[in-house]
């Protein structure tokens, strides 16, 4: 059970934080080992924590952690010591679950882990690629500058995340619309028309014997056809799991008409970033490729990113091996080999990097003004067509009556 303590290190600098042990005297064994002056110490009240159990949703978002990076760089450049900087921090934080994250950061500093890993332990809020960038910083002196860095990079990936996402938003509203227009059309006003129709022996228009047939095909079989697509799903899904299903998908989305080009570009951007920021903090060429692939999702691009590393390894460069794969543009490798040459390799990946972000944004822009007056057209066939499967019979009731 959960024990909150308030204590004093040697030192006399105050501490808190909770212990989940068997009994008060455990805990109290415990703080005893730490060296610690026990003010309080008393049971916690336990509640259903719906934050840990859904951490996507109710988790701290990426932009508590752009906020975090920046506060604890401005703590720490200003000579703040780590433990009190988190605690403030941890008071200050808007979501909940991310301030008991950072408390239980302090807890594991003030027991003399390092900062990497006690982030380590929360690979949801603190991915890999921070933590080992984190390392790097408190092996350098430079913590301060490479949290600086950590937002900056955050920052600038969920920008084009958030380009990508309100790309897609218009399609989606349009095609939800369409679909609840249709379904309202098919429920609510076709069945008391036919009723009408049946009673006075009119014959049902072409467009509207083929609607309801439609509807009657849905109402008999729609259970099996919903079935039998969720088993699809499902059993693509599983193929995805396996090495060579993950290949053909990702192989797909960089090939997907329009989506595969801004995927490309989005990759290419991605990797340059992440590259810039890590040679930034120090670290060298060989680890920051295996780290990079680490951040890019696509197997395709991985395995080509892999042989670079390998022959980086040999000697041989990074430019070279960047032209040779064939699975990244020329740009990029010309703006290595300048980089290389000059001696600014990780500038030149972040000009890189900007490039293609703006890229993608045009692309996405071009694609969405594409889909939108195809959407227009799609939906309005629909639409249309279901409209004329309903007014018309209308106009036929009205002669039959005459």
């Amino acid at each position: 059970m959960p024990y909150r303590y308030l204590a004093y290190t040697a030192e006399g600098q105050e501490t808190q934080g909770t212990l989940d042990v068997e009994s008060e005297q455990a805990a109290e064994r415990i703080l005893w080992e730490r060296k610690l002056t026990v003010a309080s110490l008393a049971r916690a009240h336990t509640r259903l924590n719906l934050a840990a159990m859904f951490p996507t949703v109710l988790g701290p978002r990426p932009q508590d952690v752009i906020l975090f990076s920046r506060q604890l760089a401005t703590l720490s450049e200003s000579g703040v010591a780590l433990p009190s900087a988190l605690r403030l921090l941890a008071g200050q934080v808007s979501n909940r679950e991310f301030g008991r994250v950072i408390g239980e950061i302090e807890e594991d500093i003030n027991m003399g882990v390092s900062l990497n890993e006690a982030m380590a332990k929360h690979p949801l809020v603190f991915p890999s690629l921070y933590c080992r960038m984190i390392s790097v910083g408190e092996r350098s002196g430079n913590l301060g500058l490479v949290l600086r860095q950590l937002a900056v990079y955050i920052e600038k990936s969920q920008v084009t995340l958030s380009r990508v996402r309100g790309a897609m938003a218009y399609p989606a509203f349009v095609l939800a619309l369409a679909i609840a227009v249709v379904l309202i059309l098919i429920n609510f006003t076709l069945p008391p028309m036919i009723g009408l129709f049946e009673e006075f022996g009119a014959a049902l228009p072409l467009p509207t014997r083929l609607l309801l047939a439609l509807t009657k095909f849905s109402a008999e079989y729609g259970v099996f056809v919903f079935a039998g697509f969720a088993a699809l799903v499902l059993l693509s899904a599983l193929y995805v799991r396996r090495p060579s299903g993950r290949r053909l998908l990702d192989w797909i989305l960089l090939k997907l008409p329009l989506l595969g080009k801004v995927n490309a570009q989005g990759m290419v951007a991605r990797l340059s970033r992440t590259m810039s920021t890590l040679l930034q903090a120090g670290l060298p060429l060989p680890e920051v490729i295996g780290m990079t692939e680490e951040t890019l999702g696509n197997v395709i691009v991985c395995e080509a990113l892999e042989n670079v590393r390998q022959e980086t390894l040999l000697g041989r460069g990074l430019s070279e091996p960047i032209a040779r794969s064939g699975h990244f543009p020329k740009m990029l490798s010309f703006m290595v080999r300048v980089g290389e040459e000059t001696g600014t390799l990780d500038s030149h990946l972040a000009t890189v990097a900007d490039f293609y972000d703006e890229e993608v944004d045009r692309a996405l822009k071009q694609m969405t003004a594409m889909l939108e007056p195809a959407m227009t057209i799609v939906v309005g066939l629909i639409v249309g067509f279901v409209a004329v499967s309903v007014i018309l019979p209308m106009y036929d009731l009205l002669g039959a009556i005459k």
